[in-house]
């Protein structure tokens, strides 16, 4: 049977795993909080989003009508030869497997474009 001073260091070791859950619970809290607000903000944004859209093909058109169907070469179709994309992660702890999940779906990402272009580039942040 262990003497009096190792089951007192046994039940402060305890007391501060403990201590330390609790701890790091309150920051996943905290964290995930974040998370929903960033999520939620971005969601707000896409009506934007979409209008922008819209506007930018309602000019390209007004751009073809006024040069008698001659586009701007910037507006012109034209086979896609390279593909680019912004890869951004998250650059702080406690986000879950969300860098994971973004990992894969960049990979993924990249592979669905591969047959179809020349060129595929990734700029990673975060």
């Amino acid at each position: 049977m262990p003497g009096a001073g190792a089951v007192r260091a046994i039940r402060d070791r305890i007391r501060s795993v403990q201590s330390t859950a609790k701890v790091t619970k309150a920051m996943q809290l905290v964290a995930a909080s974040k998370m929903r607000r960033a999520q939620d903000r971005a969601l707000a944004s896409r009506p934007y989003a979409d209008e922008m859209r819209n506007v930018l093909a309602q000019l390209s058109g007004y751009a073809a009508s006024a040069e008698g169907d001659s586009l701007h070469p910037l507006l012109q179709q034209r086979p896609v030869k390279n593909f680019a994309f912004i890869h951004i992660t998250a650059d702080r702890g406690l986000a879950g497997g969300l860098n994971a999940n973004m990992n894969r779906a960049g990979a993924n990402l990249a592979l669905e474009h591969q047959p179809h272009v020349e060129h595929v580039s990734v700029v990673t942040v975060g």
